[in-house]
């Protein structure tokens, strides 16, 4: 008996001391923005960052930051930009953010369409005339059922979002609809729901139209990572960094915690991530039943 239980005691222990599988970023490839971290208009019931629900914060990312980071990764193989944050419209100096990033990358907006109006989306169709490389709206919505969507984001966030996505394909933009799997219903279920629904409103979605992502109960724990057999290749922090008002972190579902800081700024981060989160469980966990994940 005493042997059994010390056997047991001896695994734990392993278990407890065994080091995180390591990422090694062989070149960057995306850059994440995130500019501003709490200060969205939606507080979705699924969202990784906690706010106060009695106050709007503003939290918003220096453009001289911004533009600092550019010039340092500018001899890095970017291929994409991504804005996000919070909600990234609501920084006051969105236009002249978008504008220094679209001198350098094709940038992709992460947004809830909130304040995507037809005289916004008109806007942003001169903006991007304006430059050679392309921008991309990645609007969210969860569902296609207006009442399912608005129980996870807010009264009013479905008509809100469609409003944006139907502008910006007014000036001939090709959103992409970004879906948590909220409810987890089957892929092929999601596709066909959005594309009866876009259809009414001769919108046409294709595969490339729709990112779903899985839903994360970021609430739960995860078991640790005992297997290094998965493709690392897939992971955000292979080849992505993201930049927040706090400094550089490995992955954009971990920016402001400490575990995944790579550094102040693009100048001096590092390239090194350990998989030792939750949320890295997690990650790891669904691409080894090698379903798509999409935090991008």
């Amino acid at each position: 008996m005493q042997n059994i239980e010390g056997q047991v005691q001896s695994e734990m222990f392993a278990k407890m001391f065994m080091a995180a599988p390591k990422v090694e970023m062989k070149e960057l490839n995306n850059l994440f923005f995130e500019l501003c971290y709490k200060a969205c208009n939606l507080k979705c019931k699924h969202c990784y960052i906690e706010k106060n629900p009695y106050k709007q914060e503003k939290d918003f990312i220096p453009v001289e930051k911004i533009k600092a980071a550019l010039l340092q990764t500018k001899s890095e193989k970017l291929s994409s930009i991504y804005l996000t944050g919070g909600e990234p419209l609501m920084h006051p100096d969105f236009n002249t953010i978008l504008r220094m990033c679209l001198k350098f990358s094709n940038v992709t907006v992460m947004s809830n369409g909130y304040l995507i109006n037809d005289k916004k989306a008109r806007f942003l169709r001169k903006i991007d005339d304006e430059n050679n490389f392309e921008t991309i709206y990645r609007i969210s919505i969860d569902h296609f059922d207006e009442l399912k969507n608005d129980e996870i984001r807010g009264r009013g966030s479905f008509r809100k979002a469609m409003s944006a996505i139907l502008n910006l394909a007014k000036y001939e933009f090709n959103p992409i609809i970004s879906v948590c799997n909220y409810y987890q219903e089957s892929q092929k279920d999601l596709f066909e729901g959005f594309y009866t629904l876009f259809k009414k409103y001769n919108f046409e979605i294709e595969n490339i139209n729709l990112k779903i992502m899985p839903y994360f109960e970021k609430n739960t724990n995860c078991e640790p990572i005992e297997s290094f057999d998965f493709d690392v290749e897939k992971l955000d922090c292979y080849n992505s960094r993201i930049l927040s008002a706090n400094g550089v972190y490995s992955c954009p579902a971990l920016s402001n915690d400490f575990r995944a800081r790579s550094g102040s700024d693009m100048s001096n981060y590092s390239k090194r991530t350990f998989l030792d989160t939750n949320i890295c469980a997690k990650c790891i966990k669904h691409f080894s039943k090698n379903q798509v994940n999409d935090w991008m």
